[in-house]
Parts: structure tokens; C-alpha cells; sequence
């Protein structure tokens, strides 16, 4: 078990690398999912869309940012918040839909549906030993 949520969290870990390396920002839900995307490994700006009317996040998105993923969860709920966002950002930032679904791709696969989900693989105090020694195997 050990081995899967090893290789589940670097190919996580490889998926945010890309989005760092190709976004300025993201926008997710909430402050856990926050947390987590920045645990994984995400430099740029994280905009939060639970704590503002749409129109208020796309005005800092667009005040702050060029080019964004918008990561809401991936059950019915976040993927109706991310057509709205996707339409009201429309034409004012560069949103990219690929980021979203290549890191939804990696999520879902694992039975994950948000990005908060992912923090089993992260906090597991003794899972950094044995990710020490898993390194070895597989880096």
C-alpha cells in the first residue's frame, strides 16, 4: 500500500510541477484545497472562489494573473462552479482547461474528487521515512 500512495503522490507532485511551470495562478475552492496545492508543490498565486461572488474573483484573477487553471472539485457541485468561472473569466485571462483536466485526470483516477483530497499523502508522519526509502527504488 505503501508503494501506491508512494507513486500516486509523485505523479501528483509532477502533475503541479507542469501547472507551476505553465500557470501564474490557480483558483480552487477553499482554503484546505489551497493548502494542499501548495504542499504539492504550486509557487504562484492561489485564488480562492468559496469566499467571493464570482464577479469578485474574476476581478482579482484578472487584476492578478495571465494565465490560470481553474481547479474547483470535480464532482457535479465544482464543475458547475467552473463553467461559471470559465465564462465570466472569458476573453479577460488566459484560462487553461488542459491544467484542469490533466490534474482532474490524476485526482479521479484515485477515486479523488477535490484537490483537498489529497492531503492523506501528504501528512502521514511515518510515510516520510519510508517515501525516503521508496526514492531509492523508484527515483
Amino acid at each position: 500500500m505503501e508503494q501506491e500512495k508512494f507513486k500516486e503522490l509523485k505523479k501528483l507532485e509532477k502533475v503541479v510541477e507542469k501547472l507551476d511551470r505553465d500557470l501564474d495562478s490557480v483558483i480552487v475552492e477553499g482554503y484546505d484545497d489551497r493548502e494542499v496545492i501548495k504542499e504539492l508543490g504550486f509557487t504562484g498565486k492561489v485564488f480562492l472562489s468559496a469566499e467571493k461572488t464570482v464577479e469578485d474573483l474574476v476581478e482579482d484573477v484578472v487584476r492578478g494573473s495571465n494565465r490560470t487553471a481553474i481547479l474547483t472539485d470535480f464532482d457535479s457541485h465544482g464543475k458547475k462552479e467552473n463553467k461559471k468561472i470559465r465564462k465570466a473569466l472569458e476573453e479577460k485571462v488566459n484560462n487553461s482547461i488542459s491544467s484542469r483536466n490533466l490534474i482532474g485526470k490524476q485526482l479521479t483516477k484515485n477515486g479523488r474528487m477535490t484537490i483537498e483530497s489529497a492531503r492523506p499523502l501528504l501528512n502521514d508522519k511515518e510515510q516520510k521515512f519510508i517515501d525516503a526509502k521508496l526514492s531509492r527504488l523508484y527515483t
